[in-house]
């Protein structure tokens, strides 16, 4: 599937999050997970989904933690121009397992 990233919060603390949309939430994901697994470059990361996940806020965050960041500066940016984040592919593995790839 094609997710993109997210920023939130201050600009002073922003929070990253890999943002895949109402249409792959709901053919992807299973509303009984609290949490999924994300395999980025090669390692495997565990975030937690929000109740916010499963109403307007469709992205999984790193709060506190500066992995999504991290990826994002290894790949893209974390400054991108309003309304042109980055895009890539977010791999469906099942079992709440996916693999995050800088290519679309």
């Amino acid at each position: 599937m094609q997710a993109s990233a997210w920023r939130g919060g201050s600009s002073a603390r922003p929070v990253y999050g890999i943002r895949v949309g109402r249409p792959n939430r709901d053919a992807y994901f299973d509303r009984a997970w609290s949490s999924i697994e994300v395999e980025m470059d090669g390692r495997w990361q565990t975030f937690q989904l929000t109740p916010g996940f499963w109403n307007q806020c469709t992205e999984f965050r790193d709060r506190g933690s500066p992995r999504i960041r991290e990826w994002l500066e290894r790949h893209f940016t974390t400054d991108w121009p309003k309304g042109s984040p980055p895009r890539f592919r977010l791999e469906v593995l099942g079992g709440g397992r996916f693999r995050l790839s800088p290519h679309e």
